[in-house]
């Protein structure tokens, strides 16, 4: 198989390159290193950023445009795309076009909002959506999907309350969009993990700018209100995987009864990953950071399993490698970080070029 493909799946690296774009950058490594090598690119987002790029382009469809409510309450722009998919309409919308924490590093922790997602939503019901993919993942808010839901109808109250609660949450449905009954959706989500816990939503607090008393004191503050909306729906979801993404827009899908899944096993689905890997030599897989959180859900982590179990071996190239992520390399035939002395893309290419050499 020495002139058999090679397929290319990265995640985004985080703040300079979309998957797509990684792809790209590992093609030209491929081709400095073997002249005339074959390639399958099958960027790999895993609900964070980058998806609805791979899906638009992996599927076709049209792209709009929309304004938006940001985390910090400001009005942007926002994109949803509508695939190629005959007559039944299935959108997709990436929280992270929205609420990417890159968009919104300045306002407070705690005022963050995840309300614009669900205003994305209504508009694609207003397009006349009958299936709604939700790419959840680098996210700047942590408001239990709070925000989310008000965009969509759901009246959330509170009000001072007897000792010892410091408040009473009330909640009201009546008002919620009564189209969302009648459309499938889908969560994409980058994380596997709970909305509280150790492994929940503060464990992602801290990179989303929370200081230490924030999230400490998370869970707390958290537990009242996922209490009131799990009893207002009748539903107890706030243990299942995926719940915790996006900083708990997760949770709020599946009290609406969202199906839940991975977000790089969709994608892998949707683009024929494991069909390319079965045709290939190897794997070159990669994101911006590498740590202990990558066997949540994140893509590398996915595609090693995939290529595991296909019986080709997997490459791994990081922006970074934290001390947390040893117990995991042991899933790659090899893994390198990209030189700091180099632009994003150029560092991909030569480390990959250098991998395959």
């Amino acid at each position: 198989m020495d002139n058999a493909p090679i397929v290319l799946a990265p995640n985004a690296f985080k703040g300079t390159l979309s998957p797509d774009a990684a792809a790209r950058a590992m093609a030209a490594g491929v081709e400095l290193a073997c002249p005339g090598r074959p390639v399958f690119m099958r960027p790999l987002p895993d609900g964070g950023d980058g998806t609805l790029e791979v899906l638009l382009a992996a599927l076709g469809g049209e792209r709009y445009e929309f304004d938006v409510t940001d985390a910090c309450g400001l009005t942007r722009k926002a994109p949803l795309a509508l695939l190629g998919r005959g007559r039944r309409r299935v959108a997709v919308i990436e929280s992270a076009q929205v609420l990417g924490l890159a968009l919104n590093p300045l306002c407070p922790f705690e005022q963050r909002t995840s309300r614009g997602v669900g205003e994305l939503v209504r508009h694609a019901l207003d397009c006349g959506a009958q299936a709604i993919y939700l790419g959840l993942g680098g996210s700047a808010t942590c408001d239990l999907g709070a925000g989310f839901l008000t965009a969509l109808g759901l009246v959330i109250t509170e009000t001072p309350g007897p000792a010892p609660s410091p408040y009473r949450i009330e909640v009201d449905s009546r008002r919620l969009d009564p189209r969302l009954a009648r459309t499938s959706l889908v969560v994409l989500a980058d994380v596997a993990s709970p909305l509280l816990g150790p492994m929940g939503v503060r464990a992602f607090a801290a990179q989303k700018g929370a200081e230490r008393a924030l999230v400490d004191g998370l869970d707390d503050r958290l537990r009242p209100l996922a209490a009131a909306l799990e009893a207002h729906f009748r539903v107890a979801v706030a243990h299942w995987p995926g719940s915790g993404a996006a900083g708990g827009i997760g949770f709020a899908c599946a009290l609406l009864g969202a199906h839940m899944t991975a977000g790089a096993a969709m994608v892998a689905r949707l683009t024929g990953l494991r069909q390319a890997i079965g045709r290939a030599a190897c794997v070159v897989t990669g994101e911006g950071a590498c740590d202990g959180q990558t066997a949540y859900g994140k893509g590398p982590q996915f595609v090693a399993a995939l290529a595991r179990r296909l019986g080709r071996p997997t490459y791994l190239v990081c922006g970074r490698v934290d001390g947390s992520f040893a117990p995991l390399a042991r899933d790659f035939a090899r893994c390198l970080t990209l030189p700091p002395d180099r632009a994003p893309a150029q560092g991909l290419r030569d480390t990959v070029a250098l991998l395959l050499s």
